[in-house]
This record gives C-alpha cells, structure tokens and sequence, in this order.
C-alpha cells in the first residue's frame, strides 16, 4: 500500500498499470527467477538473495517511507501483545526488548556471527554473506520509539488515505496505544 501511495504521487496508478500478484516470499523470489515478474516486493533477506543471484534493488522502502513523510526509517514488522499483560509485566518486555537489540547490534557489526549462521543460509560466497550482513544492518532502526511513533502516524494517514476503511476500518488516525514506550522513557 506505501508503496501504491508512492506511485500514485508519480502519477501511476499501479493497480491499473500493473499486474500486482501476491504470495508468499519463496514462491515470489521463485517467480521473478523464472521472470515470471518484472519486480518483487518482498523481505530484505529474500531481496539480499536476488540481489546475490544478479537482480539490481529499485528502491528501498526507507525511500518511498521518507517521500511519503517519515522523517526516518520505521519497523515494518513488530511485536505484538496484550496491554493488560504489558502493565503488569512491564519488565519482562523491557529485557525482552533490550535483548533483541542487543542480539539485532552483535548481528549487524559481528562478520564471524555472519560466518556462523552462514551454512543455515546456505550460503558459500563471501560477497553474498556480507550483501546479507548490510541488508540486515540497514533494516535495524536506531530511531526513539517516540520518533518512529510520530513517523507512524504520519504513514498512517496515508495508509487511511490510500486503503480507506477497507483497510483502516472507521479510525481515520494511529489508535493511542499502539506503540509501547518503554520503562526508561
């Protein structure tokens, strides 16, 4: 849908002008292999693998977030939980929180971790394993939850604008409480 609203600010209208197909990551990669397609929205890592197989990236959602009025980048993918369970279990989502970006920052700066997971990848190529390493590190957002929030917001309404109530329903803003803020902040 971003990237629709993308378009449509071009002047394209990719629900007329193309042929939008959907499935699941492997079969998509798949299709553009066989070029059965001429792009593929798709996961970073399944991007990393064509991009390693010859395909050239056409933009990065990072663009088409900030052209549409993100100040930054923003998670495309989150945790999802109870708010009564959050309230009384605050602590344990913070460590939580604070492991999975501990984990996220060794990840991103650690080429040996990269050399460990390399076999589960399937991947022998050097040059391939690091494209792995800088798309993931590239997907990590060092932004405040506050910052990303704002940004969300702003999305939103062009989710809002773009889908209508199909897809938003009748909330026409970000529900309050979408966003979890730490017990630092």
């Amino acid at each position: 849908m971003l990237l629709q609203a993308f378009a449509r600010r071009a002047s394209v209208d990719l629900r007329k002008e193309a042929n939008i197909v959907y499935g699941a990551p492997p079969l998509l990669s798949q299709k553009a292999l066989q070029g059965e397609t001429d792009a593929t929205l798709t996961y970073w890592n399944f991007c990393a693998d064509l991009e390693n197989r010859g395909f050239s990236r056409a933009i990065a959602m990072e663009s088409i977030v900030r052209d549409l009025g993100a100040k930054g980048p923003i998670a495309m993918i989150g945790y999802v939980f109870d708010g009564d369970w959050a309230k009384r279990n605050r602590s344990i989502i913070d460590r939580f929180l604070a492991a999975t970006h501990e984990a996220k920052e060794l990840l991103a700066s650690s080429e040996m971790e990269w050399q460990r997971l390399a076999s589960t990848l399937r991947i022998n190529d050097a040059n391939a394993l690091a494209n792995y390493q800088q798309r993931y590190s590239e997907g990590i957002v060092r932004r405040s939850p506050i910052e990303e929030e704002a940004d969300a917001h702003a999305l939103y309404l062009v989710l809002a604008d773009i889908g209508g109530t199909q897809l938003v329903g009748p909330a026409r803003e970000l529900p309050a409480g979408t966003f979890y803020r730490p017990s630092a902040e």
